[in-house]
């Protein structure tokens, strides 16, 4: 009756056993499955790093590239007429002498950044702009008159200003600085893209 009770008394024993090797298998599962649930994760890390090379681009709006500091002198010139005719000695010339820091550069927001492989990436930069004028200084106009000058039309300070600071003569300073701005423009974003990730290769492309 011993001998009996003592096998009645092992199928506690043989239950644990079934019990952890179930357990067993079932983590052994489990630890496959995270596995597989783990290994896109770590798969992404490039699509990560792109988006955050995008975000630290894209939110930068007005880039101002260069400022050039320009100097010079604006000269009006005028006369009297009568049916047509020049009035002798009515000429008149005003002059205004100024001075300013015109500010070049590109829209961020219109900058696009394409992945082109695991580590590369293409920046378009659109047309350069002028953004603005800083430190304007303008001088008290000087007048040259002729004997009659005083019937001449005068000058409209206001109006000479505009013209000085036209966006047909910020076009003008574009053109001329172009080069400097191509060069300002990849230095300044493959800076801020190799401060996310100093591995990547960045190629460059300009609006025309």
């Amino acid at each position: 009756m011993k001998f009996l009770k003592a096998r009645v008394l092992l199928w506690p024993a043989l239950l644990l056993l079934v019990l952890l090797g179930g357990g067993a298998v079932g983590a052994f599962a489990s630890g496959g499955l995270n596995a597989l649930a783990l290994k896109p994760l770590f798969s992404s890390s490039s699509s990560e790093r792109d988006s955050q090379v995008v975000r630290a681009v894209t939110r930068v709006q007005e880039v101002a590239l260069l400022s050039l500091h320009i100097e010079g002198i604006d000269r009006f010139e005028s006369n009297r007429e009568i049916f047509g005719v020049v009035v002798p000695m009515s000429e008149k010339a005003t002059m205004l002498q100024y001075e300013f820091d015109a500010k070049l550069g590109i829209d961020g927001s219109k900058v696009k950044i394409e992945t082109t492989g695991p580590k590369s990436f293409q920046v378009t930069i659109p047309q350069f702009t002028g953004i603005g004028f800083d430190n304007p200084n303008f001088k008290d106009p000087v007048e040259s008159n002729n004997t009659l000058g005083w019937l001449a039309e005068p000058a409209v300070q206001t109006r000479m200003v505009n013209n000085i600071l036209s966006d047909e003569n910020k076009q003008k300073y574009i053109a001329q600085n172009e080069d400097a701005l191509k060069e300002q423009a990849k230095v300044f974003y493959s800076g801020i893209i190799s401060g996310v990730d100093p591995e990547v290769t960045v190629d460059f492309e300009f609006a025309g």
